[in-house]
């Protein structure tokens, strides 16, 4: 089936308000005129307005720092089964996600992506919509059953050795009431269920859509001071392979009392610490 129309284009928008209501309605939207990174991560803080309660760049995206992530994650055992976790090269193209995978719960529900330099050739940026994912796949028969599926069935959001401890359908419905769907390349059925292995067929044709949508859809270039605004829950993000040493993206989190959870301190991707304070329900 055709699911390209679930990758969009964001609108850009003029203002924290604007870019808000955009969010809210379409998932994403990019804003101009940022010229550092402090008023990118001021701007962050202006969208989620009074609901914000912190907010702050994870890591810069960079070829140089890319490769310094990698070589750590490289050195880290494969698990039981095993699966190693891989970060990749910047030359590949990025597999869909929405950040903060590893931490379950404690992922932010916002993300502001802030360019300062884009890449000379390549590196141009794709969005998913959950939303409008699941959507296509309800409305076609042959694929309504896998729609259910990432709507009713608790699956294993973990990475390889770091285990979150909870389990969650694909899409849910959050406390405050927003759509998250989520996707990765370590999600896995619940191990040591009667369901296991008939799940892992639901789990593959999750991850062929979103494949699917990323590579039928449309690209976008985000330039020099321009930043996108996505809701983390809902819309899956990524960017095509670069090689351009110079190119660099400013990955901020924010987390705003529409989270399912906020950490108790700072996260690392690299060697991800799972809070160990419960959720609240």
């Amino acid at each position: 089936m055709d699911v390209s129309s679930a990758s969009f284009i964001p609108r850009r928008v003029s203002g924290a308000d604007e870019a808000r209501q955009v969010m809210a309605r379409e998932g994403a939207a990019i804003v101009t005129g940022l010229a550092d990174e402090a008023a990118a991560v001021a701007f962050g803080a202006q969208v989620m307005g009074d609901r914000s309660v912190r907010i702050g760049t994870q890591f810069e995206a960079t070829k140089a720092n890319n490769r310094r992530e990698a070589m750590v994650v490289d050195a880290q055992p494969a698990d039981k089964h095993g699966r190693k976790r891989d970060f990749g090269t910047s030359e590949e193209r990025m597999i869909a996600h929405n950040d903060g995978f590893a931490f379950g719960d404690y992922a932010p529900d916002h993300l502001f992506l802030w360019c300062e330099r884009p890449a000379a050739v390549g590196g141009d940026s794709f969005l998913i919509d959950t939303a409008r994912l699941l959507d296509l796949l309800a409305a076609d028969p042959e694929h309504a059953d896998l729609a259910d599926f990432c709507r009713t069935v608790d699956i294993d959001h973990s990475e390889p050795n770091y285990p979150q401890g909870t389990y969650a359908p694909i899409a849910r419905r959050t406390p405050s009431g927003r759509l998250q769907g989520r996707f990765h390349p370590w999600q896995a059925p619940v191990e040591g269920t009667a369901h296991e292995a008939a799940h892992w067929a639901f789990v593959r044709r999750w991850e062929s859509a979103v494949v699917a949508a990323r590579d039928t859809g449309p690209m976008f270039r985000v330039e020099a001071g321009e930043m996108m605004c996505v809701d983390n829950y809902r819309v899956l993000h990524g960017r095509d392979g670069h090689s351009d040493p110079n190119r660099k993206v400013c990955s901020i989190w924010g987390w705003s009392t529409d989270a399912v959870a906020i950490p108790d301190g700072p996260l690392d991707i690299v060697v991800p610490r799972i809070p160990v304070t419960p959720p609240p329900r």
